[in-house]
């Protein structure tokens, strides 16, 4: 060993002596030619509403994962978990109560949870498994070559750190968001949202973000979904389909059927 050894070495970086804060900084450290990686380029992210789909009962969700399971041996899938109506009226009590966005948010992702164990324990059988948000951050692959897919709930992890609302006091990163942050972030193949008929009701088979962004009334996504789809670097579409429908999620994960949004 050395004595510049001993006294250890520079690390270049375009960071080490200037602040983040500088945009130009930044854009000149990240080369054009150099695209970010997929983390897990085969996985399949599902996303379960929770009012259109879980809290419709037996007689939606179960045909829905028997198809699920049949859908194991070919793909390796994260099922996700809306909150559904009880979230509505934790929500609406809070909001009553005067809690912040912050509180409000990990109340509902609570709901969320509860769903996500609802749908891993009718599949626990083949060995899928319900998975906390820290666990699906770090852990995902593990579980997947365990079993080909896991159960975690949509709802983001901001907590406290949720983003103060535009107008209201209601967390603007919910379900249908958290699943396009996740889906993004592992560099999955598939984003896929399963509704139900009337969600999809006079939906083209094709349809872009700006498109839908610009319809008035309720939307089958979250708004604030179809913003951020524009700026993902991996998922450039994701694709509505009814889960009452048999078979509509098995031709959504060949890529045939259902609504397509792309980001353009």
């Amino acid at each position: 060993m050395t004595p510049d050894d001993r006294q250890g070495r520079d690390v270049e970086s375009a960071f080490v002596r200037q602040t983040l804060l500088d945009p130009e900084l930044v854009r000149s450290a990240e080369p054009d030619d150099v695209a970010p990686i997929r983390l897990l380029p085969w996985l399949e992210v599902v996303v379960l509403g929770g009012s259109t789909i879980v809290d419709r009962g037996r007689d939606v969700l179960l045909p829905l994962v028997e198809e699920i399971r049949s859908l194991l041996p070919e793909h390796r899938m994260l099922l996700l978990t809306g909150a559904g109506i009880r979230a509505r009226h934790v929500l609406g009590v809070g909001l009553d109560l005067g809690l912040p966005a912050g509180a409000l948010a990990g109340l509902a992702a609570t709901e969320a949870e509860q769903n996500g164990r609802l749908v891993a324990s009718l599949l626990a059988a083949e060995g899928v498994s319900y998975l906390p948000h820290q666990t699906v951050a770090g852990q995902l692959p593990v579980h997947l070559a365990a079993a080909n897919a896991a159960v975690s709930n949509g709802y983001p992890p901001y907590g406290v750190h949720e983003f103060p609302a535009t107008a209201g006091r209601l967390p603007v990163h919910r379900t249908d968001t958290g699943a396009l942050l996740l889906a993004d972030a592992f560099g999955a193949s598939r984003l896929v949202y399963v509704r139900d008929a009337a969600a999809l009701a006079g939906l083209p088979d094709e349809v872009s973000a700006k498109e839908l962004l610009s319809r008035g009334g309720d939307l089958p996504i979250d708004r604030l979904t179809l913003e951020r789809l524009g700026l993902a670097r991996h998922v450039t579409s994701l694709t509505l389909v009814d889960g009452t429908t048999r078979g509509a999620l098995t031709g959504a994960l060949a890529g045939q059927g259902g609504v397509t949004v792309t980001a353009v």
